[in-house]
């Protein structure tokens, strides 16, 4: 679980720095407010384990795991006409900071890809709001042996 912390904090840290975002957060339960709007939320879903390693009886696991996570992202157009266009320009700056130095956010073993990006999303809150969601996969390993030093 070190690993996987260490690797969520910066993936946050990375929505957070986007220009102009107001509100992030991390497995939330209640939808964003038209006052936080732009909003960055992201939230953690299976992290399964793809090739489990160990070496001998007493040696502790080496786990390659794979986490996935969906980033929604919701902004307040400046124009209903434009919403659309207005949406794509910010998920490029998501984009933008979360790769901003390759795939790896700055740690050894870890890699990232985007794998899907969901449809538009249009929540009951009033005014040109428009969100999408992103789905991402992150590959990392895991040692057990970590958590005995």
């Amino acid at each position: 679980m070190l690993e996987r912390e260490a690797i969520l904090e910066e993936f946050w840290k990375r929505l957070a720095s986007v220009d102009g975002v107001k509100f992030t957060a991390r497995n939330p339960s209640a939808p964003p407010s038209l006052e936080d709007l732009p909003v960055i939320q992201f939230f953690e879903l299976n992290d399964s384990v793809v090739e489990p390693s160990s070496r001998g009886a007493s040696a502790r696991p080496i786990y390659k795991r794979e986490l996935q996570l969906v980033v929604e992202v919701f902004i307040k157009a400046e124009q209903e006409a434009s919403s659309t266009k207005e949406l794509g320009l910010f998920v490029q700056e998501v984009k933008k900071a979360l790769f901003t130095d390759g795939v790896t956010l700055g740690r050894r073993s870890v890699e990232l890809s985007e794998i899907e990006t969901g449809r538009i999303l249009r929540p009951a809150v009033g005014g040109p709001i428009i969100g999408v969601g992103l789905a991402y996969k992150i590959r990392y390993i895991e040692n057990i042996q970590t958590l005995f030093t």
